[in-house]
């Protein structure tokens, strides 16, 4: 029983160490907009133009702040964790920090008070500077949901 434990043990430790990203979109999606599948689905090709569900921007929120990339309390975006994640996709300079932190800054200042994750995202996504970086990293980092899209597929 002893071994069996002590493998049981050793299963999970060497399983959590292989260091499999969550994808937060997915779980964000699961728990505020799990029924809305043409809303994921739309989102998923980066098309995010669309009309909005209930508990839209509660989503949007929830992938910005459990990626860590944006505040809880005061939708601040977090530049140096975003930055961090965008270098392993081609952002890896001074220079490109102060990109994140302008276009960053620059939504904020137009989206005011209304600052939201969606807000965020839309912003990277249509600045030329962030975009493609930003969508190749949301596609490695977040594969769950932006690669499979799961939420096109009938059924």
């Amino acid at each position: 029983m002893n071994h069996l434990l002590f493998f049981f043990l050793l299963a999970i430790s060497a399983s959590l160490s292989m260091g499999y990203d969550v994808s937060h979109f997915y779980v964000c999606s699961t728990d505020y907009v799990k029924k809305e599948r043409n809303f994921l689905c739309q989102v998923s090709k980066f098309n995010m133009n669309v009309p909005l569900p209930p508990k839209a921007n509660e989503f949007f929120d929830c992938c910005m702040e459990t990626s860590e990339w944006m505040s809880r309390g005061s939708k601040a975006l977090l530049v140096d964790q975003l930055f961090k994640d965008m270098k392993k996709y081609g952002f890896n300079t001074v220079a490109d920090r102060g990109i994140i932190e302008e276009v960053g800054s620059n939504c904020r200042k137009q989206m005011g008070s209304k600052i939201n994750g969606r807000g965020y995202i839309l912003c990277f996504l249509a600045d030329r500077r962030t975009s493609k970086c930003f969508k190749n990293m949301l596609k490695k980092k977040e594969g769950e949901f932006f690669t499979k899209q799961t939420y096109c597929k009938s059924g």
